[in-house]
């Protein structure tokens, strides 16, 4: 199963949103045709599933920088990212945090449920770009994964994705440059979240990296004198991807969904 390909658009639905605080999605054209922005793995599922999954899916916006799980929380609940890019940090002995692994519409946020019967969190789940999720109790999500193979298989080929990235980030953390990693990480941004500016400042950034922040500013800069990026407060807009990647490490290629 492709989690790029079939299954039901039902997250543009009134469906999902009806008696919700939390507005519907903007629409986007993609080769003419308007298309609502939906979670990959909840798309290519069937219509029979995504029918009998709508009414406990609950849409909620989650703002930048806000923790979804600390390390030791109890699991309640399965976030499927939909605009919003999750981030999920290691912390180090000096008080650092690095970053292990970035998820966005094409993955899901809980999923040790699967695996796990401590049902508590690994590690530290903040949300580096703030936008929409769908979420879903974790009994629910329990009750499902054991009557739907298709649900499994789904989450199973993402699984796959997150082992990768994660084993690619401890070589990309342990031997590639911090301008390197940075490119890296802003194309990651951009694939997940689909926008053209992101919320970022340089604070955010030497945390999620976990180097200084003046480390930050220079490339930063030197970045914006290549005319590879702009930013000002709180934003930064990528000028030219082909030349981004071209600067980034040869993870990008690896943990490149898009």
């Amino acid at each position: 199963m492709d989690l790029r390909e079939g299954g039901s658009q039902f997250f543009g639905s009134d469906e999902v949103y009806r008696g919700s605080k939390v507005a519907a999605p903007r629409y986007y054209k993609t080769q003419d045709v308007e298309t609502a922005p939906s979670n990959l793995i909840l798309h290519s599922c069937p219509v029979e599933l995504s029918r009998s999954l709508a009414p406990s899916l609950k849409p909620v916006m989650l703002r930048a920088e806000e923790f979804i799980y600390q390390e030791g929380d109890r699991i309640d609940f399965i976030y499927f990212p939909v605009t919003a890019v999750i981030s999920e940090f290691k912390m180090l002995e000096d008080g650092r945090a690095v970053e292990i692994a970035v998820t966005g519409n094409e993955g899901a946020i809980g999923l040790s449920l699967m695996f796990s019967e401590t049902k508590t969190s690994q590690n530290f789940t903040q949300v580096s770009q703030a936008g929409m999720a769908l979420k879903l109790d974790a009994i629910t999500f329990g009750k499902l994964l054991r009557s739907n193979d298709t649900l499994r298989n789904g989450l199973n080929q993402f699984v796959d994705l997150y082992i990768k990235q994660i084993s690619q980030k401890a070589i990309c953390n342990m031997y590639h440059s911090v301008k390197e990693r940075l490119c890296t990480w802003l194309l990651m941004l951009q694939d997940r979240s689909g926008r053209s500016t992101l919320k970022l400042t340089h604070e955010q950034i030497a945390r999620t990296l976990g180097v200084y922040r003046p480390s930050v500013t220079c490339i930063a800069q030197e970045l914006r004198e290549m005319k590879l990026i702009d930013y000002s407060r709180g934003g930064i807009s990528i000028c030219n991807r082909e030349r981004v990647k071209k600067s980034a490490c040869t993870c990008y290629l690896e943990l490149s969904y898009a």
